[in-house]
């Protein structure tokens, strides 16, 4: 199989000397294969989406781009996963960037409590993209060795629990809850719970064995991860940020293909969004219904309960700012683009 720079050498010396007007893709004498890995479950709500998008590209190349899919940390595991990408043991990588908050602190922007604005899953996957390829690239994407091509976001995180009801925010008290990084664990401090670092594919043994008394989720994750089998009280009104990645290419590798090529990548990007918030729209209302057939309560808090969530919740985004501008790094900057975007997408 021709290798990667020099199907690069080869597409470029083929637009040097091929037919006037017709595109590079057409003339490269095989075609490439790019190695994805991702930590995913092959159960997980997002495998039809990743077949999804890799058939787009995968098209708009005219087969010329092939993909081998490496979900279940069966190429790196789910803390490994940016390392991966940047020494190439994979060329494109899903980075679910709280995991990575000391790497890409400012990509962790995106889990932000901010309950003022409601913004859908559409509008979390449009502004995430649109900051992944503007401000995050600019701050920080470039100097970390990966270029954006997809951007992910859960619905709004609620919380889901093996034995206790959560009522009031009292009822948090002395719970162990699992977080997924840095801006979580905040959030659950500030309720009252106990935050616990545990990766998407530990949680149900750290259920099981007492370790968790809940997690911060949404519904379609509950169900990949089959938490559905130990969680009996699920909040489904509260806003505790939520969890968003990148699907991300070695920049090197991204820098190596022709413009062409690029903008297949890019356009399969931004058409994902729609796919994907259908594809999990669905899957929430499903699962929910589901859910509630097998017993467990699915429910909302009080408003009072939320507007003192809210409250608590709040002051999370000033600290953040304070703990990245006291490092030197562009914080507020990185904010208010994210703010922005979310505005400009939840009015869209």
């Amino acid at each position: 199989m021709i290798n990667r720079r020099n199907f690069v050498k080869l597409a470029a010396a083929g637009a040097a000397i091929g037919t006037f007007g017709a595109p590079w893709i057409a003339r490269a004498a095989k075609p490439i294969t790019f190695k994805l890995a991702d930590s995913l479950p092959t159960t997980h709500y997002s495998m039809p989406i990743i077949k999804h998008w890799i058939a787009q590209i995968e098209e708009g190349t005219q087969g010329r781009v092939k993909f081998e899919h490496y979900p279940a940390e069966q190429l790196a595991s789910a803390r490994d996963l940016l390392d991966a990408v940047q020494t190439r043991i994979a060329d494109i990588a899903y980075i679910p960037s709280q995991y990575f908050s000391e790497k890409l602190p400012m990509a962790t922007v995106g889990s932000l409590p901010i309950p003022e604005i409601k913004a859908d899953i559409y509008a979390l996957e449009a502004a995430y993209y649109e900051i992944g390829l503007g401000i995050l690239d600019e701050v920080e994407f470039k100097d970390a060795g990966i270029r954006a091509l997809r951007a992910s976001s859960t619905e709004a995180y609620n919380l889901h629990m093996v034995d206790r009801k959560i009522v009031t925010l009292d009822d948090l008290s002395g719970q162990k809850i699992r977080v997924g990084g840095n801006v979580q664990q905040q959030a659950i401090t500030a309720l009252g719970g106990i935050p616990v670092t545990v990766t998407p594919p530990e949680i149900y043994n750290a259920m099981q064995n007492g370790t968790l008394n809940g997690t911060v989720f949404h519904i379609p994750s509950i169900h990949s991860y089959k938490l559905n089998d130990l969680v009996r009280y699920s909040t489904d009104n509260l806003n505790l940020g939520v969890f968003n990645s990148y699907y991300a290419m070695n920049r090197d590798l991204w820098d190596d293909l022709p413009p062409d090529i690029q903008a297949v990548f890019d356009r399969a990007g931004r058409d994902l969004i729609r796919f994907e918030g259908d594809t999990i729209s669905r899957a929430s209302n499903t699962w929910r219904a589901d859910f509630r057939k097998q017993g467990i309560d699915v429910y909302d808090l009080d408003q009072a309960v939320i507007d003192e969530a809210a409250r608590r919740l709040t002051p999370i985004r000033q600290k953040w700012v304070e703990l990245y501008q006291n490092r030197n790094l562009p914080a507020q900057r990185v904010v208010d683009a994210w703010v922005t975007a979310l505005k400009t997408h939840a009015a869209a």
